[in-house]
């Protein structure tokens, strides 16, 4: 199996579990990266939009609830009947497909939000391509990924050198479900080389965040307090260029 299929195959196995623990809102995702990315998006009522990699649907039934006309799109099979039982009655239309290959027509959505999700892509370039297809003229894409300077720390921590950040490649991280480790494999993506993908793509960024787990945040469970402070993920909003 390539990486891919082991993290649909995790997610198959963990999917119950995840969005349970997901719909607490006590995540490191809800309580760092899902308020800034919500934050970029405006009004988003009546427009047409793709929740690209969407897994249980958490923040697919979010943009329904703001008025968007949402389409979502997840690769595994379990996450996807998560979703669509979620998220019941919102009129959401939900398909099987990975987000390098879209299964939609070019020109078809005004936003596609992609939460979390390129890393776990050895060549993202080939989504970015895929976001500029189906997005509209001008249309707008809001994505997020582990902060690179991140991943080098947590490096350190595994007595790796700091300059890995400077490196691509593959490195795995934990993902804490029902009081167990879940080894979860993604990949390395400089800033350099992340900023080169969506100039060659026809983007152009318009915000640029670094979230990071304030201090002050309530209920933080014991392993995410080593995080405080630390920029976590990085979060962009960026328009196609044509």
């Amino acid at each position: 199996m390539n990486d891919k299929q082991v993290t649909i195959k995790t997610y198959e196995r963990i999917g119950e579990a995840y969005h349970n623990k997901r719909i607490n809102g006590k995540d490191m995702n809800d309580l760092v990266e899902q308020p800034i990315t919500f934050s970029l998006l405006g009004n988003i009522k009546n427009k047409k939009i793709l929740d690209a990699g969407c897994g249980s649907g958490i923040y697919t039934k979010l943009l329904a609830k703001k008025g968007g006309k949402v389409s979502a799109l997840d690769l595994s099979k379990t996450m996807l009947d998560i979703a669509k039982e979620y998220c019941k009655g919102y009129g959401i239309v939900f398909r099987r497909g990975s987000i390098d290959n879209i299964p939609y027509k070019s020109n078809s959505f005004d936003i596609v939000v992609a939460p979390l999700v390129i890393h776990y892509l050895k060549n993202p370039e080939k989504a970015f391509n895929e976001f500029n297809r189906v997005l509209k003229k001008k249309g707008v894409l809001i994505f997020s990924t582990h902060n690179p300077l991140f991943v080098a720390k947590e490096g350190i921590w595994e007595n790796k050198s700091f300059f890995e950040y400077l490196n691509e490649g593959k490195y795995e991280w934990y993902m804490h479900v029902n009081g167990k480790k879940e080894k979860m494999i993604s990949y390395r993506i400089p800033y350099e080389k992340l900023f080169d993908m969506l100039y060659k793509n026809k983007f152009i960024v318009e915000k640029f965040k670094e979230p990071y787990l304030n201090k002050n945040k309530k209920i933080l469970k014991k392993h995410m307090k080593k995080y405080i402070g630390f920029p976590i993920f990085i979060t962009l909003k960026c328009r196609k260029l044509d």
